[in-house]
């Protein structure tokens, strides 16, 4: 027996010496050195030329013009391109999809949990593809299945931007979902999407079971089909979700139903239709940001095709202008943080990633400077994320990630916005179009 377990050590001890190293070993990072004709500099809010991008494993190491470039580095040269923080969209649902003429209902009704994770799965491929390497998915996600994908991305089981996400939204009795099916099976359906609260009390337990699961923030229905959350409601959500260090966002999309909101205390509001300039001053003063959901006269034009809507170009434009483009005005005039959040979630025969960028084109319908646009969908996107200064920048010690668009941004924005050359996460090649 003492032969034997000698004779076990001796080889476990050769494993270690000689075996074990060799497995754990990593590749040698070889840096990137990318060169582009047009940089954006996000927390200066202004474009540079010719500049060059250091990047080292997951991190950018130095920002600048003739840097010093290690040996072995590989060197990307796009002179006549564009280079962008890796863009954050603010508001997504990748685990719905609504067809035109469906209810929201639908997808919890007739669609397993498996299928709409994997139907996720091409669409966080198509946000990544398109530029956005991180999403804030706010909801309409089941219970909890936005974490199973965000630790999915994790482990770098699938590909795609890396995620914060709220879990179930939280709402008053009614939830979100509109009459479709019957009502006896109401609370069964909305339940397996929402979690349905009546009093202080459910609230603030609905949101340490959402911290016991790991969520990133908290979302919250300041209105939903019919009834509000009370005041208590909200300021017992908000009260422990920043008691755990957690941040609140309002699902709100009527002027009315946003003061509770406000009073309570929430970090953010989100859609913010047609919202008194009273209103958005107190937000203003109160520090609570904004994610304006809109879209752009474009977006307007294939929605109306696909539904088979006859429309004039110059009626879409005073649509666009009396509604989403008074709208950003307004909120600009407030002096409000914008983070943009593209809110896709209609099956309309667009790749996700693609159809979110009709958001950033909708800003600049409004007259935002393609400075202005891009700084919605990084810095100020970072701030409300929590991590300033490594996501929604390229500089020194940020995190890798990065989008060259061919073109001039500056000049040509929505065109180049549409000619992605090169996407990296973390310091990863995910996407590179093959230069002519």
């Amino acid at each position: 027996m003492i032969q034997i377990i000698l004779r076990r050590a001796i080889l476990f001890a050769l494993f270690t010496l000689f075996v074990h190293p060799f497995l754990n070993a990593q590749p040698a990072v070889k840096p990137y050195l990318i060169k582009v004709g047009q940089f954006y500099d996000a927390e200066r809010n202004v474009f540079l030329k010719d500049q060059q991008i250091l990047i080292k494993g997951n991190r950018i190491v130095q920002v600048g013009t003739k840097l010093d470039v290690p040996a072995n580095t590989q060197v990307l040269n796009y002179p006549n391109a564009t280079a962008t923080p890796g863009l954050i969209d603010a508001h997504t649902h990748v685990l719905t999809a609504q067809g035109i003429t469906e209810d929201l209902a639908a997808d919890a009704i007739l669609r397993s949990s498996e299928h709409r994770v994997l139907r996720a799965v091409k669409y966080l491929k198509s946000y990544l593809a398109a530029g956005f390497t991180t999403i804030r998915d706010v909801g309409n996600s089941g219970q909890y299945l936005d974490i199973e994908l965000r630790q999915a991305l994790e482990r770098r089981d699938i590909d795609g931007p890396r995620m914060f996400v709220s879990g179930p939204i939280i709402g008053s009795m009614d939830g979100q979902l509109t009459s479709g099916f019957p009502l006896r099976k109401f609370d069964h359906i909305a339940r397996s999407e929402q979690s349905l609260v009546s009093g202080a009390e459910e609230a603030s337990k609905a949101v340490k079971e959402h911290i016991a699961r790991g969520v990133d923030l908290i979302k919250i229905l300041a209105y939903g089909s019919s009834l509000t959350l009370s005041l208590e409601e909200m300021k017992a959500i908000v009260q422990t979700a920043h008691a755990n260090r957690l941040p609140v966002t309002a699902h709100c999309d009527r002027d009315w139903a946003a003061h509770a909101a406000i009073q309570a205390g929430v970090d953010g509001i989100e859609h913010a239709y047609g919202f008194k300039q009273t209103t958005l001053d107190t937000m203003a003063r109160k520090g609570i940001y904004v994610v304006p959901t809109y879209g752009s006269i474009e977006s307007m034009a294939y929605y109306r095709k696909l539904a088979n809507q006859a429309y004039k170009l110059d009626e879409l434009q005073k649509e666009f202008a009396d509604g989403w483009g008074k709208w950003v005005k307004d909120i600009r005039k407030a002096g409000l943080l914008m983070v943009a959040g593209s809110d896709a979630y209609f099956s309309l025969g667009v790749d996700r990633g693609e159809w979110a960028k009709q958001t950033l084109r909708g800003y600049t319908d409004a007259g935002l400077s393609p400075e202005d646009v891009l700084q919605s969908a990084t810095t100020n996107a970072a701030k409300i994320l929590r991590r300033s200064g490594e996501l929604g920048v390229l500089k020194a010690d940020a995190l890798a990630d990065l989008v060259v668009f061919n073109g001039d941004m500056k000049k040509q924005f929505s065109q180049a916005l549409g000619d992605v050359a090169l996407v990296m996460k973390d310091g990863r090649i995910e996407f590179q179009k093959a230069q002519p």
